[in-house]
């Protein structure tokens, strides 16, 4: 059978004991650092993830004003368009006010001078009727005579007419 030997038993003796010692000198510090870098590396992984919560947090917020920023760009941009719009319109009604007035007046200059040079005409028929009756009466003319007197007279004037409607 198994003979048990006094060297067998120390050796299990010292086995026990080494592993012993081990345990409490070596597998406890071990595992005490094993423990605190798990600590760590979780405690580490935590604080990633809140920065990375709070980086998407801010990322929302800048996307969020980027957004509104945008907004208020297109706003501003529609209202400049339509102050452009009014402002076009005004100029185009006070242009259009002004070509009235202009076309106004022109007329009126056009009126003017017509019934001046109505006027003038009218004093040059009366000269020329009151030339024609001086020349009548002064020349004592016989009827022949008055009546190319006459046509002439309606021949001057229709010259005179002619030159100034040219």
């Amino acid at each position: 059978m198994l003979e048990i030997n006094s060297g067998l038993i120390w050796t299990i003796v010292n086995l026990i004991v080494f592993y012993l010692l081990l345990r409490h000198f070596l597998f406890q510090p071990i595992q005490n650092i094993m423990k605190q870098r798990e600590e760590m590396i979780l405690g580490k992984i935590n604080h990633a993830n809140a920065v990375e919560k709070e980086a998407e947090q801010h990322k929302q917020k800048y996307e969020q004003a980027l957004a509104d920023a945008r907004h208020e760009s297109m706003q501003i941009i529609a209202k400049a368009k339509q102050d452009a719009r009014e402002e076009a319109d005004a100029i185009l009604s006070e242009a259009n006010q002004e070509v009235i007035r202009m076309r106004k007046d022109a007329e009126a200059s056009i009126e003017q001078e017509r019934k001046r040079e109505t006027k003038k005409m009218q004093d040059q028929v009366a000269g020329l009727a009151l030339t024609a009756v001086q020349k009548v009466l002064s020349e004592q003319l016989n009827e022949k005579e008055n009546e190319n007197l006459y046509n002439r007279f309606l021949k001057e004037t229709g010259e005179q007419s002619d030159t100034n409607r040219a």
